[in-house]
């Protein structure tokens, strides 16, 4: 379950990560997102067979277990286990999972609802977000042919949940409002999909689908789900392999160089192509290193590490402040996400060069006062999130820029009238980011 606790600030690593999980090696590695080298590996604490995976709201990164039944949490800036976060407990009759079996695929919506595949019960599972408590089944087992959906599910540019059907050949479309079905968006039929695991959505208006069975990756409309093209594929009238030694490609992702990342699940490696034309960079994570064994699942994450307490708030157990994006300074491509705050009221979102832990209002001022700036105010929405995207060039022209090497702190004000101690705010908990070239 989603404690209160005070997450320690570590040494940062230098730039963002690529985190892989390994389903034979049952661990997520981590790697330099700029030159591929390995960093180190977690959740290799009595986990087995590792699908996909996401960042929750609170920042921690939440881990299918499929040889389990478990998802299981983890510090995302020191591999450290938080314990399990969906996990029967064998000592009550109930089973509070609601019955899952097999979890490969976890997403998070945006209220903080959170999404796990069952692929042996061919279902969706529907959960707290916060609390890991079990709502309901969102689709039921084996609903309009859902056949092993897998870790590569993903909640698309328009809302709904995208689902690799694996022995359909299929990707399907639910409502995530009450788990309808909305039709097939990808399908064998012109495209020869076969053996999906991953769905991306990403920039030409495309939908990328990993094709295990004929290591492939196709490219399908992103509205329409119609085929477009083979984007990554081995030309058998030519002696060279155009996709650079694909086999069975398993998790796709968009890297910050704007690059496809694919792992190759039978040599155990991430390849990197050209988002647009396909093209075969380079092997960017060698066969074996950081000891994965079959890839499954790719992901990258800035550098950044949610810390301080979790203050109560009237809307729940307090506010989070985690990052998406890259925390690149040449990319500037940031967004600060707030999670659990008031729904209706103003949010605040500003920084410093130093952590503090203060008693402020009813909740902990975290960001040292001076020097500090503001960044923007915004309205927090009805499901208790806000956003900001990080203006760099203002930064820049600031007397706080954004340096590389630089380590800078930011938290979020919040607006709670009617707030626990009846001081009318708040504060979130604080994101600790340490900036690349």
């Amino acid at each position: 379950m989603l404690v209160q606790l005070l997450v320690v600030l570590v040494p940062a690593f230098a730039g963002d990560q690529l985190l892989v999980s390994a389903y034979n090696s049952d661990d997520v590695a981590r790697y330099d997102a700029a030159n591929g080298a390995s960093i180190d590996a977690f959740a290799a604490a009595g986990q087995d067979g590792l699908l996909g995976f996401a960042t929750g709201p609170d920042g921690a990164v939440y881990v299918c277990s499929e040889l389990t039944d478990t998802v299981e949490r983890f510090d995302a800036a020191t591999g450290a286990h938080l314990g399990a976060f969906i996990v029967d407990d064998p000592a009550t009759p109930q089973d509070e999972t609601g019955g899952l079996d097999d979890p490969s695929g976890v997403v998070f919506g945006a209220d903080d609802r959170m999404f796990v595949a069952s692929f042996a019960l061919d279902a969706i599972f529907e959960y707290d977000g916060r609390t890991g408590a079990f709502v309901r089944i969102l689709v039921a087992s084996g609903a309009n042919n859902l056949n092993g959906p897998d870790a590569g599910m993903t909640i698309g540019p328009d809302g709904n949940l995208y689902v690799p059907s694996y022995f359909s050949n299929q990707v399907k479309r639910f409502s995530l409002v009450d788990g309808s079905f909305l039709g097939n968006f990808a399908t064998p039929v012109g495209s020869g999909l076969s053996r999906p695991r991953t769905i991306l959505f990403g920039p030409n208006h495309w939908a990328y689908v990993a094709s295990e069975a004929n290591d492939r990756v196709l490219v399908f409309d992103a509205t329409t789900g119609a085929f477009v093209k083979a984007l990554v594929i081995n030309d058998p009238l030519t002696p060279q392999n155009e996709t650079g030694g694909l086999d069975a490609p398993t998790g796709l992702a968009l890297g910050p160089d704007g690059r496809l990342y694919v792992a190759s699940g039978n040599t155990d490696s991430v390849l990197r192509y050209d988002a647009t034309t396909g093209a075969f960079v380079d092997v960017f994570i060698a066969p074996g290193s950081g000891g994965i064994d079959f890839p499954t699942f790719l992901a990258f994450r800035p550098d950044t590490q949610v810390y301080g307490p979790l203050a109560p708030n009237s809307f729940g157990a307090g506010a989070t402040l985690v990052g998406r994006g890259s925390s690149s300074v040449a990319l500037a491509d940031l967004t600060l996400e707030l999670h659990g705050a008031p729904p209706g009221e103003l949010a605040l979102f500003f920084y410093g060069t130093a952590p503090t832990q203060l008693p402020f209002g009813d909740g902990f001022l975290l960001v040292a006062r001076a020097p500090s700036r503001r960044l923007a105010v915004t309205t927090i929405d009805v499901h208790g999130r806000s956003s900001h995207h990080v203006d760099f060039a203002a930064a820049a022209s600031s007397s706080l820029p954004f340096t590389p090497g630089v380590v800078n702190y930011f938290q979020t004000w919040v607006r709670d009238p009617n707030g626990p101690h009846g001081h009318g705010f708040n504060l979130s908990t604080g994101l600790e980011i340490a900036f690349a070239p």
